[in-house]
C-alpha cells in the first residue's frame, strides 16, 4: 500500500497542468503597415481589393472569408481603409492550428454579425468556455471592421483522475488533484460515516470518517442531504484540495456525480462518537470529530495550554448544543471538528449524539479555578477515586442529590463539641457546594451531567467558640506543620504531619482537613457518641509516622501517595484500599 501511495504522489507531481500563456496577433486593415502585414494591396481612393486568397495569416492566426453579391474586400474610403464584408453570403473566420484555441477576439469599428460557436457581445466576442480552434462571424448586416486582435492560447492538458479506495489515499494525493475515491461497504467499521454538516449549498461542509482518517466533503450536495451517523458507499470524483491548512474533497462542475455514491438513510448502526486522542496527535486528525481529556484553558480563555484553540466556528448554543464556553483557569474534556486556521490549531466544539462539547475536570491533584459565576446545565467529571472501606473527607463545588450518591454515607460536622471532639451527623442524603463531608463512598471519576457549577467557595465549618473547624478545600493544600491542621487517614485517626519531605503534607483537593489546637487530642464522633474510628486512648495523640511495607524498608512519615496494600504504620499494621 504505501508503494501505491508514493506511485500516486508522484504521478500528481508529474501530471500537473503546464503553464499555459495566452497570445495575441492584431489584424489591421486601418493602416498601410498593416495591410503590407497581411499581404493586401492598398486600394486607392475611392477604390477596393477584393479578397480572395484562400486565407490571410499573422503568427499562428490566419483569416479566411466568404462573399456575398458583393465581394468582401478591403474599400478606401477618402484615405480611411477598412475590411468591408455584407449580409446573405459574407463572412470572416479566424483559425490557430491543433492544439490551440481561441479565447478572444476584440474589433474596432461596425460589426453586425452573429458568432459560432462562442458568445458576440457589442464588439467583444468569448469562447464562452467551449475551447475552439477556430471562430466564424457571418454577416446580419454592413461590417466595417478596422482592427481584429484575436487572443489564443494552447489547450491546457487534461488533468488526470486517480483512482483511491479510501480517504487516508485521497489525503495521500498533492493539493489540487482530481480523485475518484471509492468507499467500502462492510461491517467491519470500514465504511464511511458522516460526523457532521455545516452550511448549505455550494459552501456547505459535511465531515466524513471512514476507518482510515477523515475529510471535509465541500459542495458536493447529494439527493439524500447529508446528516450526521449515515454511512456511505460507493464512488464520487471530485478535487482533493488543502485550503488554509483543512483537506478537502470539492465538487468540481460538470464532473462530480453522486449518482454512484450510495448514503444509508436511516441507518441501523451505532451512533457516531468523537474519536479520542491526544493534543500531539492534532494534526494527523485534521478534519476529524475529536475529543481531547484534561486541557487547560488559558488566561484569554480561547486557547489551551496544549496549544488548541477554542473556537466557536458552528454558533452552537447553551440551550440547544449545550455549549457553555470554558472559563480563564478552567480544566476541561473539550469534543468538535478539528479544522485548523493555516498554522493554528482550532477545535470547533459541537454537539451530537449527546456527547457533549465541553467537561468541566475537577482534578484531585490539580488546582481547581472557581467560575466567576454560575454556571447551569454542564458537566463536570471529577478525577477521583473514594472507597467504601473507610471515611473519606471530600467537597465539591456543585451540589449532588441523592439519587447520584449510590447509597453512600454522608456525614456533616454539626459545630458542636464534646470537649475535644467534633460531632458529626451522619444522617445526610446529599452534598451541597462548598460545604466539607465524611463519606464512605465507592466512586471512581465519575461524570455529572445537567448540574450547576457554582462560584461558591470552599467554605468552614467552626465550633461555636471558632477553636475547631472542618475546612473544605477544592485544590490540593499543604497542612500546616504546628499540628494545627490534621487529616483523617484511613485508618479512621485524625494525623497531624510532621515534615514536608515527599510532599508529606500535602493533603489532595476535592477533600477537607481539620483546624485544632496544637495541643488537642482530637477525636471525631457521631451525634455525641464516640465512633469506632476513634482508636483508645493511647492512640489517639498526635505523633509522627514511621511506615514500613512488610519486607521491612522504610518508606517515610506518610501514608499520602501510597498505592493499595497492607503496610506497617508505628507498629501495626494497616490497609489502605
Amino acid at each position: 500500500m504505501k508503494r501505491i501511495l508514493r506511485f500516486f504522489v508522484l504521478m500528481s507531481v508529474l501530471a500537473l497542468p503546464l503553464q499555459v500563456f495566452a497570445d495575441t496577433v492584431t489584424f489591421d486593415f486601418s493602416t498601410d503597415e498593416g495591410l503590407k502585414a497581411l499581404g493586401i494591396a492598398k486600394p486607392a481612393p475611392k477604390k477596393w481589393t477584393d479578397l480572395t486568397a484562400p486565407a490571410y495569416t499573422l503568427g499562428s492566426v490566419s483569416m479566411s472569408c466568404t462573399h456575398a453579391k458583393t465581394h468582401t474586400r478591403v474599400l478606401n474610403s477618402k484615405g480611411k481603409t477598412e475590411l468591408r464584408f455584407y449580409k446573405n453570403g459574407g463572412s470572416i473566420t479566424f483559425s490557430v492550428p491543433a492544439g490551440q484555441h481561441i479565447t478572444a477576439v476584440v474589433f474596432t469599428g461596425t460589426v453586425s454579425s452573429n458568432a459560432n460557436p462562442g458568445t458576440l457581445n457589442g464588439m467583444e466576442w468569448t469562447d464562452n468556455g467551449t475551447s475552439t480552434a477556430s471562430v466564424t462571424f457571418t454577416a446580419t448586416d454592413k461590417n466595417y471592421i478596422e482592427t481584429a486582435v484575436i487572443t489564443y492560447s494552447a489547450d491546457t492538458p487534461a488533468q488526470p483522475v486517480f483512482t483511491v479506495n479510501s480517504i487516508q489515499e485521497l489525503k495521500a494525493l498533492q493539493s489540487g488533484s482530481r480523485a475518484t475515491l471509492s468507499l467500502t461497504d462492510g461491517d467491519d467499521g470500514s465504511m464511511a460515516r458522516v460526523l457532521y454538516v455545516h452550511g448549505t449549498g455550494d459552501t456547505q461542509e459535511a465531515y466524513v470518517r471512514d476507518r482510515t482518517g477523515a475529510v471535509c466533503f465541500y459542495g458536493i450536495n447529494p439527493n439524500v442531504p447529508f446528516v450526521c451517523n449515515q454511512h456511505m458507499a460507493g464512488k464520487i470524483t471530485g478535487e482533493y484540495v488543502v485550503e488554509n491548512g483543512v483537506p478537502r474533497f470539492k465538487a468540481v462542475s460538470a464532473v462530480t456525480n453522486t449518482s454512484l455514491l450510495v448514503i444509508a438513510a436511516p441507518v441501523t448502526e451505532a451512533e457516531v462518537q468523537p474519536k479520542a486522542i491526544k493534543a500531539a496527535d492534532y494534526a494527523a486528525n485534521v478534519a476529524d470529530w475529536i475529543s481531547l481529556e484534561g486541557l487547560h484553558i488559558a488566561a484569554d480563555g480561547l486557547s489551551t495550554k496544549e496549544g488548541i484553540a477554542v473556537h466557536n466556528r458552528f454558533g452552537i448554543t447553551a440551550d440547544k448544543d449545550k455549549y457553555v464556553a470554558p472559563y480563564a483557569g478552567a480544566i476541561v474534556d473539550l469534543a468538535g471538528i478539528a479544522v485548523p486556521a493555516g498554522e493554528k490549531q482550532e477545535i470547533n466544539p459541537l454537539f451530537e449524539n449527546n456527547r457533549r462539547p465541553v467537561v468541566f475536570v475537577i482534578d484531585e491533584e490539580e488546582p481547581f479555578v472557581s467560575p466567576q459565576h454560575d454556571l447551569p446545565d454542564v458537566a463536570v467529571r471529577l478525577k477521583q477515586t473514594l472507597t467504601s472501606g473507610h471515611w473519606n473527607t471530600f467537597s465539591v463545588p456543585f451540589d449532588i442529590e441523592k439519587e447520584a450518591l449510590n447509597d453512600a454515607q454522608i456525614a456533616k460536622f454539626t459545630g458542636k463539641m464534646n470537649g475535644s471532639t467534633m460531632i458529626f451527623d451522619s444522617e445526610q442524603t446529599r452534598i451541597e457546594a462548598g460545604i466539607p463531608y465524611l463519606v464512605k463512598w465507592e466512586m471512581k471519576n465519575p461524570t455529572y451531567e445537567n448540574i450547576t457549577l457554582k462560584a461558591t467557595k470552599a467554605l468552614t465549618v467552626s465550633s461555636a467558640d471558632g477553636k475547631y473547624s472542618f475546612v473544605a478545600t477544592y485544590s490540593p493544600v499543604e497542612l500546616a506543620l504546628d499540628k494545627t491542621e490534621r487529616f483523617l487517614s484511613s485508618d479512621g485517626n485524625l494525623y497531624y504531619p510532621t515534615g514536608s519531605d515527599g510532599q508529606a503534607n500535602r493533603l489532595k483537593g476535592l477533600r477537607a482537613y481539620y483546624k485544632v489546637p496544637a495541643t488537642a487530642e482530637t477525636k471525631i464522633a457521631f451525634h455525641d457518641e464516640p465512633t469506632d474510628i476513634t482508636l483508645p486512648e493511647a492512640h489517639t495523640r498526635p505523633r509522627p509516622f514511621k511506615v514500613y511495607n512488610l519486607n521491612g524498608q522504610y518508606l517515610g512519615s506518610s501514608i499520602n501517595g501510597l498505592p493499595k496494600g497492607l503496610y506497617i504504620v508505628n507498629g501495626r499494621k494497616i490497609v489502605i484500599n
